[in-house]
């Protein structure tokens, strides 16, 4: 008998775990967070290697393959595979495609920009106490209420959730929930949708093109070039990723957004047409918590071996020939990170995963990024000078502002893990009163779970 922690669902609370174990092991192989953005326009290079033969991103990043989000694919595969449901179901209507292809342009761009995507700022900036993620992440925060309030005027709104889960988008069906039922179309044939093959195309060129590149061994990555050892890690690690995500729809997006959500009341919920399954989601805290675990799991590992190994705190900045610790572009590039998230209806990873799963959007997405990078690579020069040619301050993190002594600098790294515990604290007893569960139902559930069990007994009105 199949366990059930493999077929059903997970709380944020476990995928939040996943994810931030596999922030830790490849912190203490690596000595720093995982990076992700890049490694993808280096699979687009080796496209454009072995395929097209251009340079348009390869002339800045080179080709390559990257193991992690290959892991990534996978991980969220095998989940579809334990819970017997792919998301190919899911019928999205052609706006909120383009919204996923736009919104993967503009977080392309906003990676460029920002020096990083969301993963890189808030799962290994924020751990790592990075002054410049911090700010990163909180510039992204507005102009992803700006992307959702977009798709809300739209009359797409509904889209915005943490998954699809075909069980309760049937009992959603049966009370006639309409906002939680606008991908359901039983009719719908995936495998006869034009746009979804064309898409699944692309896909596969990508991934085909990138093992390619692995097996001729040319590049630095490649079989034969990198040790078997390292292969092997970073495809787990990603592949954790992938799991934690595809299992519970982890995500940076809808965690910034969530504490907003104890401000709004039922009818600005219906006002903006947000699915219940979302409310649950959002005022349960939820993808907050999920978040906030994630990120203390890493600042912890990093606390310990900073401590009491004495390793340095990762940089997460790059700073380049300019060496200063903040720019222009993060100003710039924060707020397209937090558009492009909502658009694409998940951040760079949980975009991965959802393509894994068969969602459109995640489809629809990919090639978004490869055009987001077009402006940086092919004006490189320019947009360095412009955004990153002088900066506010060389600083790059919370600890270089502070007196250089062991006292000050322990005592602040410890007490900035305290207030990561006390949100965790705050988040999930805040989080289980707003959805009226026990805490540890709050942890074991799942936002499914805890919707439908919150409609037992209900009947259509």
């Amino acid at each position: 008998m199949r366990l059930k922690i493999f077929t059903k669902p997970w709380s944020f609370v476990w995928g939040g775990l996943l994810v931030g174990l596999a922030e830790v092991i490849h912190y203490l192989k690596y000595k720093y967070p995982i990076p992700i953005t890049t490694g993808l326009a280096q699979m687009f290079g080796s496209v454009e290697e072995h395929i097209t033969k251009t340079d348009f991103v390869k002339r800045a990043y080179g080709y390559d393959i990257y193991w992690i989000i290959i892991g990534i694919f996978l991980g969220a595969v095998l989940v579809t595979i334990l819970e017997r449901e792919n998301k190919t179901w899911v019928k999205y209507p052609w706006r909120v495609s383009m919204l996923a292809f736009f919104g993967g342009a503009i977080f392309g761009l906003g990676t460029r920009l920002a020096q990083g995507c969301t993963t890189w700022h808030y799962l290994g900036g924020i751990p790592a106490m990075s002054l410049t993620s911090i700010v990163v992440a909180l510039v992204s925060v507005p102009f992803a209420f700006l992307a959702f309030y977009l798709m809300s005027k739209m009359g797409v709104s509904g889209f915005m959730k943490h998954q699809e889960t075909k069980a309760t988008v049937l009992k959603s069906v049966e009370l006639g929930y309409k906002t939680d039922t606008l991908g359901y179309d039983a009719s719908y044939q995936p495998y006869k949708d034009p746009l979804r093959l064309i898409l699944m195309a692309f896909l596969f060129i990508v991934l085909l093109s990138s093992l390619w590149t692995a097996f001729q061994g040319a590049s630095a990555s490649s079989i034969g070039h990198m040790p078997t050892l390292d292969i092997f890690l970073n495809t787990l690690v990603g592949s954790m990723l992938g799991f934690g995500i595809a299992k519970s729809g982890f995500g940076t997006e809808c965690a910034v957004m969530a504490p907003h959500s104890l401000h709004m009341k039922p009818e600005q919920f219906e006002l903006l047409g947000v699915a219940r399954v979302a409310r649950i989601m959002f005022t349960g805290l939820m993808p907050f918590v999920g978040l906030i675990i994630a990120i203390l799991m890493l600042n912890i590992a990093i606390l310990v071996t900073w401590i009491g190994f004495g390793w340095p705190v990762p940089i997460v900045v790059e700073s380049g020939a300019y060496n200063w610790g903040f720019h222009l572009g993060h100003l710039v590039g924060g707020p397209l990170l937090g558009i492009g998230s909502v658009l694409m209806l998940g951040c760079e990873i949980r975009t991965y995963a959802r393509t894994g799963m068969g969602y459109m959007t995640g489809l629809a997405a990919l090639p978004g990024f490869f055009f987001g990078y077009l402006p940086y690579t092919l004006y490189q020069k320019q947009f360095d000078e412009v955004f990153f040619g002088t900066g506010f301050i060389r600083e790059k993190n919370i600890l270089e502002l502070l007196p250089n002594t062991p006292f000050i600098q322990y005592g602040f790294a410890l007490l900035y893990t305290a207030a990561l515990i006390a949100l965790l604290i705050w988040g999930i007893r805040k989080g289980s009163q707003m959805v009226k569960i026990t805490p540890t139902e709050y942890a074991n559930r799942s936002a499914d779970d805890v919707f439908i069990k919150g409609l037992e007994g209900t009947s259509n009105k």
